[in-house]
């Protein structure tokens, strides 16, 4: 009788453990707005930087933009490109907005090219989200995540750094911080930044 006692109460502890975390759990994802598996968001907290091997190959990308022009990754070989994934419901995305928008402002001058990526998200509420922010670099726009999955962008925001030549240099995944984005843009101008990890070459 007491062995029975003791299994029924350490059942009741784990149920009364264990349905208060799942109705919490419940909640949040009846919070989140269905995004049909795309890419989750990740915060300064959870950002990682990674190299590419040298030499790695850029996949092609060639889409919308926002204005109904042609996003070309390709024309702007000769320039260093910070290729940024993004979307207005990301958290982390507009977070960091200001940053990018001074970076460019900053380094224009230099021949930086900043691109967005927007991913899964509508193009009117992008658009408005670029006018109310000051945005002014170009964006395409990436329904179905074809070019994110491309890029293999783990989660949003990520930016990827893009080398003169066309080859990938690096990664951010996760929202940029200042030091991240000065030491990645180091790497373009050809500094040493951190060691190469070892990254799987993206989709051709």
């Amino acid at each position: 009788m007491a062995s029975e006692r003791r299994l029924l109460l350490g059942v009741l502890l784990i149920l009364a453990l264990v349905v208060p975390v799942g109705a919490w759990a419940l909640d949040r994802a009846r919070q989140q707005p269905d995004r049909g598996g795309e890419p989750a968001t990740l915060g300064a907290d959870a950002a990682v930087v990674q190299r590419y091997p040298a030499g790695t190959p850029a996949p092609k990308l060639r889409l919308t933009t926002l204005d109904g022009r042609t996003l070309d990754l390709a024309a702007y070989r000769g320039r260093p490109v910070m290729l940024n994934f993004w979307a207005t419901w990301c958290g982390p995305c507009a977070r960091e907005f200001p940053l990018l928008r001074r970076t460019l402002d900053q380094r224009r001058s230099q021949g930086l090219v900043i691109l967005g990526v927007l991913v899964n998200d509508s193009a009117g509420n992008a658009r408005k989200f670029m006018r109310d922010h000051g945005g002014t670099w170009p964006s395409g726009i990436d329904q179905g995540a074809r070019a994110a999955a491309a890029f293999r962008v783990a989660g949003l925001p990520e930016t990827v750094f893009v080398h003169k030549d066309g080859t990938l240099a690096s990664r951010v995944l996760g929202e940029l911080t200042q030091d991240d984005l000065e030491e990645q843009l180091s790497v373009l101008e050809g500094g040493a930044g951190a060691p190469p990890s070892k990254l799987p070459p993206p989709s051709a």
